[in-house]
């Protein structure tokens, strides 16, 4: 399996060359598609793709994925329905002629229209997941973390939820008055153990998220926790949130995929919580999801 791959996001790009299943060279570059103009997409991609020096060949083809292939993006690829068959997960999409050397495809995005949730990018994380793990749950963790449910033996995806935290969890420090003020914050687990066990009060309908989130600032205003703790403990209120509101619970499994520095902080969670789990590298999945498109293309 020899191909390019282009993770395009909102904020981010990345262009991984694969040779026989793996990655030899890889470029990021901040260009994502949300600060960029959508004439000049075509000219940023064969930019970015020149940086992979040797490692770029014209005879190989090129998969874009991810915000690349929304109405914001180089073209509107569109969403493919769920219930969504395996077979459907690992399509390569539409062509786009005329804009590399390269045989270039571009990828949609999954959707569940029932309930309006759509997801571009992560369902690439799902298809190299379901190789490495036998759970029917899985969420690709970050800035809007997707739970997915499978149905192994109809070989579906069939459920879609989003929830955003991690936009959440940022906007509240950076642009709220929860996190006007702060000094610089450190990891604290005994805070984030706090905000899990909130969470946990909020499912028991003892109290309210949107009351909680502000009485992060009154706690340390009053002094019930250190200034340098609020980020921790409402990263706790946020994840334990996300983990008590998603997770099946039982003894189902959840597989988390997600960077190296964000799934401590599930595992730690998913703990306080009792909660199964498995972790999953996202860098790892996503070589992994990509591989078997092009197996599956052959």
């Amino acid at each position: 399996m020899n191909y390019i791959a282009v993770d395009w996001g909102t904020s981010n790009f990345r262009a991984l060359s694969v040779r026989d299943g793996v990655v030899i060279k890889s470029v990021l570059a901040s260009c994502g598609v949300g600060s960029c103009q959508r004439a000049e997409l075509p000219g940023i991609l064969q930019q970015q793709l020149r940086r992979l020096d040797e490692a770029y060949d014209e005879q190989l083809p090129v998969l874009l994925c991810g915000m690349i292939g929304s109405n914001l993006g180089i073209a509107d690829a569109g969403y493919l329905a769920m219930p969504l068959s395996f077979s459907q997960l690992l399509g390569k999409g539409m062509p786009l002629p005329g804009i590399l050397p390269n045989p270039l495809t571009l990828r949609p995005g999954i959707c569940d229209s029932q309930v309006n949730e759509i997801c571009r990018g992560e369902e690439i994380q799902l298809a190299g997941a379901l190789v490495h793990s036998t759970a029917n749950t899985f969420a690709a963790v970050g800035t809007h973390s997707k739970w997915l449910r499978v149905d192994r033996l109809a070989q579906q995806v069939t459920g879609l939820h989003t929830l955003m935290t991690g936009e959440l969890y940022h906007l509240l420090l950076t642009c709220s008055v929860v996190g006007k003020g702060l000094p610089a914050q450190s990891f604290s687990l005994a805070a984030f153990q706090a905000g899990v066990e909130t969470a946990q009060r909020v499912m028991r309908e003892e109290t309210e998220l949107v009351t909680e989130l502000f009485r992060c600032r009154g706690r340390y205003i009053l002094g019930a926790m250190e200034k340098e703790d609020a980020a921790s403990w409402l990263s706790g209120l946020l994840t334990g949130y996300e983990i008590t509101r998603a997770h099946p619970g039982g003894d189902q499994t959840v597989c988390f995929i997600g960077s190296d520095t964000l799934l401590p902080h599930y595992q730690q969670a998913c703990e306080i919580l009792h909660c199964r789990y498995e972790l999953l590298s996202a860098e790892r999945a996503i070589v992994t999801g990509l591989n078997e498109v092009f197996r599956y293309g052959e």
